[in-house]
């Protein structure tokens, strides 16, 4: 003679019973929301974050292409200190400051104009600057359009692995909560369905 374990050989586990939802028993609301929320969040990062990254890089190669217009006809030439307002001390001691400087232009008009030195560099002193047609001066070199290019391509790169992290960051968080969540969900029922389980209430 067979024994038989209650519920066993009778088909009542072959398949679900009516009424009953199919698949994992054990998938709770949580569970759902959660990947819902991770199919968002692969959606986001694969086209939110390029989308705002090419956008930003652009936006910079834009303004960098601005200063590369504005630089158009800008050559270098020697001028010379002529006051010394300005070589005050600086902030810090290496700190660059203002003063005065005058050149000749190629169309041959001197022009004077204030830009960043050494601090204590005398009156008389040769200095490199960039001179434009209409008279100002840098001592900044002018932008070319291959850095223009560099600086779109490396703002873009960074905003994008800023983004990423941030979503990143996001999303671990996230799980974080809904595991602290489940757990305590987890928790509650135990509570409840344990004491059934072992038998202790039948010894009150």
């Amino acid at each position: 003679m067979t024994a038989h374990l209650p519920g066993w050989g009778r088909g009542t586990h072959s398949e679900p019973e009516r009424g009953t939802p199919r698949g994992n028993p054990l998938r709770r609301r949580s569970d759902r929301v959660q990947r819902w929320a991770g199919a968002f969040a692969v959606v986001l990062s694969l086209g939110a974050v390029p989308g705002v990254a090419t956008g930003v890089g652009l936006a910079v190669h834009r303004a960098e292409m601005h200063k590369v217009q504005d630089a158009v006809g800008s050559y270098m030439v020697e001028a010379r200190l002529v006051a010394d307002a300005g070589l005050r001390k600086a902030a810090r001691g290496d700190d660059p400051v203002a003063a005065q400087v005058q050149w000749k232009q190629r169309d041959g008009v001197v022009h004077t104009a204030r830009v960043r030195v050494d601090p204590g560099t005398p009156v008389g002193s040769a200095v490199q600057i960039w001179a434009r047609p209409d008279g100002t001066a840098t001592r900044v070199p002018p932008t070319t359009p291959s850095e223009a290019v560099l600086a779109g391509w490396l703002t873009a790169i960074v905003t994008g692995a800023g983004a990423s992290g941030v979503c990143y960051v996001s999303w671990m968080g996230f799980v974080h909560l809904m595991d602290r969540r489940r757990y305590a969900q987890w928790e509650r029922e135990w509570a409840e369905a344990e004491p059934g389980m072992s038998g202790r209430t039948h010894d009150l």
